[in-house]
This record gives structure tokens, C-alpha cells and sequence, in this order.
């Protein structure tokens, strides 16, 4: 089974932009730090940068995603989902989807 992590659509007030990217609390923290406060636009599950960024892309009719080889198509590791499940304890669909007690 492939680890499944959580990915993050964010729109910001302080600007008229967005980013998208595998969702963390340093990071977010970071970009609000940046951009000003942030409202979650959608979230994405996905096995791979590269296909977080494909359904992101489908979602906002951009067309077919141009992967970096060899870098965003890499699978996630067990440590990476360890860091979310600590950061996003409240993520039942994260649980659900990598087979771990709700």
C-alpha cells in the first residue's frame, strides 16, 4: 500500500495569489508569515508530489502537469506520514486512507 499524504490549497488575503503544496505547519506558518493570514481552498490526497500537483491541476482546468523526473514522482515515506499524522491529528481521511485506526 502506498503512504497517502495530505496536500494543501491555500488562498491569501494579503494578496490576490494562492499555493499548493504537501501541507505542513512550518510551512504554512512560513508562507502566512510571507503572505499574510491564508483560507483552505481544498485538500488532496495523493501517493506523490507529481500526482497531488496532476489532480490539483485538473481541479483548476491547467492541463497536464510538468513533473520534475526523478523528484516529484517519488513515493512518500513512512517518516513523512508520521510528521502529518502528528500535525494533523484530527485528519481522519489521512488515517482512512493509510489503513490506520480512526
Amino acid at each position: 500500500m502506498s503512504i497517502m499524504l495530505r496536500h494543501e490549497a491555500r488562498e491569501f488575503e494579503g494578496r490576490k495569489g494562492s499555493s499548493f503544496g504537501r501541507a505542513t505547519i512550518t510551512g504554512l506558518n512560513t508562507l502566512e508569515t510571507i503572505d499574510g493570514p491564508s483560507q483552505l481552498a481544498h485538500v488532496i490526497y495523493a501517493a506523490t508530489y507529481e500526482e497531488a500537483m496532476q489532480e490539483h491541476y485538473d481541479r483548476l482546468g491547467w492541463g497536464r502537469y510538468n513533473p520534475l523526473p526523478g523528484v516529484t514522482d517519488r513515493p512518500y515515506d513512512r517518516d513523512e506520514l508520521e510528521q502529518q499524522l502528528a500535525e494533523f491529528p484530527d485528519d481522519a481521511e489521512l488515517r482512512r486512507l493509510n489503513g490506520l485506526e480512526i
